[in-house]
């Protein structure tokens, strides 16, 4: 083998080496990148369940407030304040006719 053979054949064997060093590294680029977006993924998963959860607490303890301002608004005692503050009275029998069918 003459000496630029050699140096030939050197130059090839470092660019094989080179070629399948790039080729691990982009695998392993390919693989880091992957993996953080997976991460980054999950974490916005994470942030948009709790955020939903939250809601729903606010959506609950609104529920409730509502419901109870509604059984509020069924007891008598409020029915009898709000008719007298809107100048209503009791229903008495001259209130009612009396129609006769024959």
């Amino acid at each position: 083998m003459s000496h630029e053979g050699f140096i030939l054949y050197l130059s090839l064997r470092r660019l094989e080496v080179v070629i399948k060093y790039s080729i691990l590294l982009f695998t392993m680029i390919i693989f880091v990148i992957l993996y953080v977006w997976q991460n980054i993924e999950m974490m916005r998963m994470k942030i948009d369940r709790h955020n939903t959860i939250q809601l729903e607490k606010q959506i609950i303890k609104r529920n409730d407030r509502l419901r109870y301002e509604i059984e509020q608004y069924k007891r008598l005692d409020y029915i009898i304040d709000y008719a007298e503050r809107n100048s209503m009275r009791m229903i008495t029998p001259e209130d009612f006719e009396t129609i006769v069918i024959k």
